[in-house]
């Protein structure tokens, strides 16, 4: 209950349907420094939204190749119509002139509120700057930890697509803290990251499928998982190794490696990327995947060199 009460405010402070980003997929720096500010300063005399951005950045902190001064009230002047259009970017500044005592008096609640609705709006580093703000704390500030606020923005950022968020909403699933112990749900949010091929999911992934938790048993998926892990998950992936058969073994590598090659990933210490020797294919292989296994060799060495290719282990028996 306390936290829909907490994520009422934020909401109430960072409008969704209201949310702008007036610099999508673009580089704010390159464009700041290469802008025409006299025109830009008309344009925003005329309610120009981006161009008041950027005569509001270019006063807050100068713009030397248009020989621009600092003067931080016009600066906050234009970021603040900018604001009030609904730019993101132009919130950010503002928690940062309010923050940092730019031309005002340092006022942290106004900080936060500005913040908030840059993040709110969609910016991303307001967002990740939330996320770390209320899981550490900031002592200069005088602001501490907020659970709360920090799972909120939490789970924000894990639909962003931030997978390092992905990881930590599914390990607070798993242990029940500040959250309702989900297992399911915690699955759902590793192999969204998994997905995102990212490492450190899979590895958890392939413990789940290893205990077959919430999940029926897979070695073999565990294995694959283990093995896309990279070397932070040999130990783990040798382990599951003893209790399959060369055939599941096989089948889980030759996952792993087709895992990789779809998504032109590569991870050294994976055994879809070793090399086994000719002579050893076809009585470690179905005769119908000596071919294919002859094929893929070929494949990697072209692609990743036969310097990076290691020997298979030898699990013929």
């Amino acid at each position: 209950m306390i936290r829909v009460f907490v994520v009422a405010i934020l909401m109430a402070l960072s409008p969704l349907a209201q949310a702008e980003r007036i610099f999508e997929g673009e580089k704010v720096v390159e464009v700041f420094h290469s802008q025409d500010f006299d025109a830009n300063l008309a344009k925003a005399e005329e309610g120009d939204v981006r161009a008041q951005y950027l005569v509001g950045a270019a006063y807050l902190y100068g713009l030397d190749e248009k020989e621009v001064e600092v003067d931080h009230e016009k600066g906050r002047y234009w970021l603040e119509e900018a604001a009030g259009q609904g730019a993101a970017e132009a919130y950010s500044e503002l928690a940062r002139i309010y923050r940092d005592g730019m031309g005002v008096e340092k006022n942290i609640r106004k900080f936060e509120e500005y913040l908030a609705e840059a993040g709110g709006r969609g910016l991303l580093s307001a967002r990740s700057h939330l996320l770390d703000l209320y899981r550490d704390g900031d002592p200069e500030l005088g602001l501490g930890p907020d659970e709360e606020k920090y799972l909120y923005w939490l789970e924000i950022t894990a639909e962003d697509g931030l997978t390092m968020s992905m990881r930590n909403l599914a390990r607070r699933y798993h242990q029940g803290r500040g959250l309702e112990r989900d297992l399911a749900k915690a699955f759902e949010w590793i192999m969204r990251a998994v997905e995102l091929d990212d490492m450190s999911a899979q590895r958890m992934a392939g413990e789940y499928y290893q205990k077959g938790m919430v999940v029926e048993q897979d070695l073999v998926k565990a294995y694959m998982m283990y093995d896309l892990a990279g070397t932070a998950s040999i130990e783990q992936r040798e382990a599951v190794a003893e209790r399959m058969t060369e055939e599941q073994v096989k089948e889980a590598i030759s996952r792993s490696w087709q895992w990789q090659l779809e998504r032109n990933s590569y991870r050294p210490s994976s055994n879809g990327n070793c090399r086994v020797p000719d002579d050893q294919i076809a009585h470690r292989s179905y005769p119908l995947l000596a071919a294919r296994e002859l094929l893929q060799q070929f494949i990697r060495e072209q692609v990743h060199g036969p310097r990076l290719i290691h020997e298979c282990p030898d699990r013929a028996a």
